[in-house]
């Protein structure tokens, strides 16, 4: 079941999206995020662009929560590794009611609610997706701190054999 948003309010939405996303962003940070158009020189600012699009058409007009959910995994991922509380990562989803309601010409209460609803699980599944990319960060550090003591105990034995089966410097 689609919701009725025509092509142009969709690209004004996505556009008005953005704009208000990037202002979540320090000054300087958001003129870089608008103005820098390469995508390995701005990876957060290419990932907005092209995703954006694909999560308000699931919104919009429903289908495979997979396809939503990769195209959320891209800008969350990015999100969960800055200095960002959980709910300033995912809180772009939520962004999108206040943009539907600037944009949208049905405005009509089940319409909005519908709209609602479906920014509500796109928030959810979000969520989900940013709570796997902080478990994924926190087994890396784990992996790498265990790697690390393992590595100093290594030299430790190895400083402790040298020593004990080495010629005496004293």
């Amino acid at each position: 079941m689609s919701l009725n948003l025509s092509r142009d309010e969709r690209t004004k939405m996505v556009a008005r999206w953005f704009d208000l996303i990037v202002d979540g962003y320090p000054a300087e940070t958001a003129r870089f995020l608008r103005e820098q158009s390469d995508p390995f020189a701005n990876p957060v600012g290419a990932g907005l662009r092209e995703e954006l699009a694909p999560i308000l058409d699931w919104i919009v007009d429903g289908g495979d929560g997979a396809a939503v959910e990769s195209a959320l995994d891209r800008i969350v991922r990015i999100r969960a590794l800055q200095d960002m509380s959980p709910s300033q990562a995912v809180s772009f989803v939520l962004i999108l009611k206040d943009v539907h309601e600037e944009i949208a010409a049905d405005t009509t209460a089940g319409a909005k609610g519908k709209f609602d609803s479906r920014v509500d699980g796109a928030l959810l599944i979000a969520f989900d997706v940013f709570s796997r990319c902080r478990q994924q960060v926190y087994d890396i550090r784990v992996k790498e701190v265990r790697n690390r003591s393992l590595k100093v105990m290594e030299r430790l034995n190895s400083w402790r054999e040298e020593r004990a089966g080495g010629p005496s410097t004293t």
